[in-house]
């Protein structure tokens, strides 16, 4: 009996020891930062945070590479006929411009040329260029003339269309005002996340507290119980149940200690904090505070009808698929645009034989075997899907909207039920505080009947939380 009471004893002063350390040797050596802090950590490195500004950053990315088409082009080349013989030909392009890769005033004959262009977001390009032809090297009258130089210009006249980097650059700034859209909501719905499961850990602590002072109670109980029987005061079967409690605390213990650490731990891998960091649990901080008063000042007493107007205002999935029609709207006017007739506007310089000149291209694709109609059509197919898309996005945004509205009901009534059962066990207290004062009842039941009031106090603040919560995922909805 001995023997079992020393191992018993071991085994609980080895949890009361391991708990402390969870609450507060653990923190000795861990930095600690603010609520606040560990938020705006949160937002900033959480892994689907971090995924949407990489997509942003591509995005950013493209544009400047866009932007590079904007730039100043220089390129030296050098062709000469190794063997064999060639035959000069004319370039049928009459506005000297080559198809293939934009250059201008090009000449078949073997060259050293040094060329620069210059391209516009009007779509006007310029290109200049220096050469000396082969047969011209080892003429010393040439050489002494200089090399030859070109200029040319071209611009489109008609139809209007933005040149093929500006239509790029047009739907990647869609899609970067799309990944913002997406980024801000994202981070402010994490905040909410962040914040229910800080209120979570709060009322899990709480409740491992509870557990653990039930242990020691029925701790104590045990040893009491031991201390009769020594005396013969109680017997087997008292020694037996005071076990059982004693087990079925240390069980309770256990779980509420595992749970209130995975759910902690959870919660700082969300977070994305290092190892090394630690962030207090306590809910009378003054940034609590402040979003409370602000969740409290809220408006959202209103009609279902302008709370969802509201919603649909601001939420982003809406914003996005109006701007992915924007953009379907826009590449298909381009693609129209594209079977009209194309007029272009040149002009040439040449100083080899100091001549220049003007002109007009004019150029209609009579046939193309069917290419535009059928690209025609995917384009409006495209913005149907859009258009039934938006009003899928609206209908579930109503659902959820509506979903919220009725959470809220049903947490203002959770509120009153844990409000009454709160109120009903004060009254209790109060009625076993005299009936302990009488001697009616045990030190022990009045120990055991505290730990239930104050589970009641627990559960009222957690009712309190459902209210906070939802109230704030409302006003993230409406875009407040």
């Amino acid at each position: 009996m001995s023997r079992i009471r020393k191992n018993n004893s071991f085994f609980i002063l080895f949890l009361i020891i391991f708990t402390s350390f969870i609450f507060s040797g653990e923190n000795i050596q861990a930095k600690e930062i603010s609520l606040e802090e560990a938020l705006n950590w949160g937002i900033e490195n959480n892994s689907s945070i971090k995924e949407i500004k990489d997509s942003i950053e591509t995005i950013e990315r493209s544009l400047n590479l866009i932007d590079t088409e904007y730039g100043f082009k220089t390129t030296i080349s050098a062709n000469p006929i190794i063997a064999g013989d060639f035959e000069e030909q004319t370039d049928d392009n009459s506005n000297g411009v080559d198809e293939g890769d934009t250059s201008f005033g090009s000449i078949s004959s073997p060259k050293i040329s040094l060329k620069a262009t210059k391209l516009f977001p009007n779509g006007i390009i310029l290109q200049s260029e220096i050469f000396l032809k082969e047969e011209d090297l080892f003429d010393l009258e040439k050489l002494s003339e200089g090399p030859d130089s070109a200029f040319s210009a071209t611009k489109n006249f008609y139809p209007v269309l933005p040149i093929k980097s500006e239509q790029e650059k047009y739907l990647a700034s869609n899609n970067l005002l799309k990944a913002r859209e997406n980024l801000t909501w994202q981070q402010e719905y994490k905040k909410i996340e962040f914040l229910e499961s800080y209120f979570n850990l709060i009322r899990l602590q709480e409740k491992l507290s509870l557990a653990k002072i039930n242990f020691q109670y029925a701790q104590e109980d045990l040893s009491k119980i031991l201390k009769k029987i020594e005396i013969g005061e109680a017997g087997e079967r008292q020694e037996i149940e005071a076990k059982i409690a004693l087990k079925k605390a240390e069980i309770d213990f256990l779980q509420a200690q595992n749970t209130f650490l995975q759910q902690k731990n959870g919660w700082y891998l969300n977070l994305g904090l290092p190892e090394e960091t630690e962030v207090p649990l306590v809910e009378d901080s003054l940034f609590l505070e402040e979003i409370m008063k602000w969740v409290d000042s809220l408006e959202l007493d209103l009609i279902e009808e302008e709370l969802i107007e509201l919603a649909v205002d601001s939420y982003y999935r809406i914003r996005n698929i109006l701007l992915d029609q924007d953009s379907s709207q826009k590449e298909a006017e381009w693609n129209l645009a594209k079977n009209k007739t194309q007029v272009d506007l040149f002009g040439a310089y040449n100083s080899r034989n100091n001549s220049w000149g003007i002109g007009i291209e004019l150029s209609y694709d009579i046939f193309d075997g069917g290419k535009q109609k059928i690209e025609d059509e995917g384009y409006q197919a495209e913005l149907e899907n859009l258009k039934e898309d938006y009003l899928q996005i609206v209908s579930e945004l109503k659902l959820e909207l509506s979903d919220l509205i009725n959470q809220q009901e049903i947490n203002n009534l959770n509120l009153e039920e844990k409000i009454m059962s709160w109120e009903k066990a004060k009254l209790e207290e109060e009625s076993y505080q005299i009936q302990l004062k009488q001697g009616l009842i045990s030190d022990s039941e009045f120990q055991y009947k505290m730990l239930e009031w104050q589970e009641s106090e627990i559960d009222l603040k957690s009712a309190k939380d459902e209210i906070l919560i939802n109230r704030l995922r409302i006003a993230h909805f409406l875009g407040f």
